[in-house]
């Protein structure tokens, strides 16, 4: 029996576990793979875990340059972060190593590439470390490390961006954005009268998702469904402000389980531009509208998926209406090429092929 653990992150975004789910997904296809997913940030004890992986969220949602400053600090102090986390994760992943025996491990973090390499080291373990990039063309070094066995960039841009930066670019593979196997082949919803609109923004709902609703529910005619995700005073906000001044046209919702369902039911998708939601929208093939981005590892996916067709991008909440509206005109020429276009951009399953990919790596590597 092989075993491949996978190192991901539950509370910093929902892109990193989602991508680990979908690829443990297809990896059950095959009956000689154990996989085993952990949260990086458990390997820590309760308080450092607090501090490195739940000020996320209250981060992201901080107005003004909050986040961006967080990101560049991380990128400006690569070392010292990389060692701090190997201190704070050592004694617990190797007790996990010793006990799970991984014959190979995959990071889609990338604060756990340098610092999981560091400890292993030391210890003189030379496990494989396969690093599965999870941004769409920001790449920053933390996933250039010479020592990762294999790179998987999920994006065309991510593996030009990678292989620009590393030594040795056969070690970077290009596979598609793995997504996760519920969105694959969603029943088509039932016929429905008016435009539904749902607004995204990643699992912490940041603040601005109040404006972008707002807007619509002022400047259309649509019934707006609001996700707020882990972000409980975004959602009491939204009830408190517009529930009874649009009753009937307002749905207010925390973190959705069956959230594919929601999204195949939309007639736009008003999202974040996040790498993964967006792959999502462009799986289920539902026109998407970008409103913003987190600074730094979002910065340019914008750019990358309108060049691809597969969105447009409203830089403020007032041109939502009429970035609606343009997609409507013409009898709708602009919903059927953005359809047309996510079907090209995503015609497999990528996470399948990915698993099969993986199952090719770790099979010379089994002890």
């Amino acid at each position: 029996m092989r075993r491949l653990l996978i190192i991901t992150s539950m509370y910093t975004g929902h892109g990193h576990k989602s991508i680990a789910e979908a690829l443990a997904e297809r990896l059950s296809a095959f009956d000689d793979i154990e996989v085993r997913i952990i949260d990086g940030f458990a390997l820590m004890n309760r308080f450092e875990q607090y501090m490195a992986e739940y000020t996320y969220g209250p981060i992201t949602r901080m107005p003004g340059k909050a986040w961006e400053w967080n990101f560049l600090a991380g990128q400006t102090l690569r070392k010292p972060v990389t060692t701090a986390v190997a201190s704070m994760i050592r004694a617990k992943l190797l007790a996990l190593l010793d006990s799970f025996k991984p014959d190979a491990i995959l990071s889609a973090h990338p604060i756990f590439l340098a610092s999981v390499l560091d400890v292993m080291g030391e210890a003189g373990l030379s496990i494989p470390l396969i690093a599965h990039e999870v941004d769409l063309v920001d790449i920053t070094e933390y996933w250039y490390d010479p020592r990762i066995y294999r790179v998987l960039a999920p994006s065309r841009e991510a593996y030009e961006c990678t292989v620009a930066h590393v030594d040795d670019p056969e070690r970077v593979i290009e596979v598609g954005f793995p997504v996760r196997s519920r969105f694959m082949n969603v029943t088509p919803p039932a016929p429905h009268e008016g435009t539904v609109i749902t607004v995204m923004s990643g699992s912490e709902g940041s603040g601005i998702v109040r404006a972008v609703a707002h807007i619509l529910l002022m400047r259309t005619d649509a019934h707006v469904n609001v996700i707020c995700g882990r972000n409980k005073k975004l959602r009491k906000k939204l009830k408190k402000d517009f529930g009874e001044r649009y009753h009937g046209r307002l749905s207010v919702m925390g973190f959705v389980d069956d959230i594919q369902n929601v999204m195949a039911a939309s007639d736009i998708l008003v999202l974040r531009a996040s790498p993964n939601a967006a792959l999502e929208a462009v799986v289920l093939n539902v026109p998407l509208i970008l409103f913003g981005q987190l600074a730094g590892q979002e910065q340019h996916n914008p750019d990358v998926l309108q060049a691809h067709g597969v969105a447009k991008y409203c830089s403020v909440p007032e041109a939502l209406p009429e970035c609606i509206r343009s997609l409507y005109a013409d009898d709708g020429a602009g919903i059927r090429a953005m359809r047309q276009a996510q079907r090209a951009y995503a015609p497999v399953d990528s996470a399948a092929e990915t698993a099969k990919l993986l199952d090719s790596l770790i099979r010379p590597l089994a002890n």
